[in-house]
């Protein structure tokens, strides 16, 4: 495997998201892992965390209704498809309300999300495993960012629906949990 495999992948995938939606330059420069040291404290570096925040869950939200859609996801799993989008709805709603509280506006979803191949239920759960893994990671690396009480308590329950979503995903396919 290339060095740095799927973490590097799942880099790649949250930097991209993040930069089509416009994301300030400070928070890329966290989310490509190339910046180590923390963003000023403050209104503007919440606001650029709270848009990327944004620009995933629309994409998690692209993925299961494209899954659902489709009708790709095993029956028995279905459930958890249903669920796992009601969940990314929330987040959304959440983080666009805190964004407009606060005077700014949310990035829109794209009209178009590349995904690769999803011809099988087994190739959108990778597909899914991929976008809650990148939704972890950038929780994970963004929640230390942030410095509103409001908006940090919202991020570590969203983040602990993201750890879910990606150990039952990948449980699912037979890979590590830990």
């Amino acid at each position: 495997m290339a060095e740095g495999g799927p973490a590097r992948r799942r880099r790649e995938v949250v930097v991209a998201l993040a930069r089509g939606a416009g994301v300030a330059a400070p928070v890329l420069g966290l989310l490509e892992g190339g910046r180590t040291a923390a963003l000023p404290a403050g209104e503007e570096t919440d606001m650029a965390v709270l848009q990327a925040a944004v620009a995933l869950e629309h994409q998690a939200i692209a993925l299961y209704d494209a899954g659902l859609g489709r009708g790709l996801f095993p029956a028995g799993l279905r459930v958890y498809a249903v669920e796992f989008r009601g969940d990314h709805l929330g987040h959304r709603d959440t983080q666009v309300a805190i964004v407009e509280e606060r005077g700014g506006r949310a990035p829109e979803a794209r009209r178009d999300y590349l995904f690769g191949p999803l011809g099988s239920g087994e190739q959108l759960l990778r597909q899914a495993v991929e976008i809650e893994g990148a939704a972890q990671q950038a929780y994970t690396t963004l929640i230390s960012q942030i410095r509103s009480r409001d908006y940090l308590l919202s991020a570590a329950f969203i983040l602990v629906d993201e750890v879910r979503h990606l150990t039952v995903w990948r449980r699912v396919l037979g890979l590590r949990i830990y």
